[in-house]
């Protein structure tokens, strides 16, 4: 791929990227400003085999960095193993 070519697709994956991440921006302002209790169910992506595309990991990124995003603002993160809740943060009995 020539160097230009690599280029623009790099400014695309950035700028989607931030696409990505102020709508989880949005998604966190939102939830701050409202009573209640939000569940966000969302694939863990840190444990699975890297994508052999350059796009897969672009993917694999951004998700990974929205979950961290959420995580980070959660109260209670719990991970679902076999069916088994696995407690990550907050208490649960």
């Amino acid at each position: 791929m020539d160097p230009a070519g690599l280029n623009r697709r790099v400014l695309r994956w950035s700028v989607g990227a931030a696409v990505a991440l102020a709508a989880i921006a949005s998604l966190l302002d939102a939830s701050a400003r409202r009573n209640g209790t939000l569940f966000a169910v969302t694939n863990e992506v840190g444990m699975s085999i890297h994508p052999p595309t350059a796009l897969g990991l672009w993917f694999q990124d951004a998700l990974g960095r929205a979950n961290q995003r959420l995580a980070a603002q959660a109260e209670e993160v719990v991970l679902m193993v076999s069916g088994i809740p696995v407690t990550i943060k907050g208490d649960r009995a």
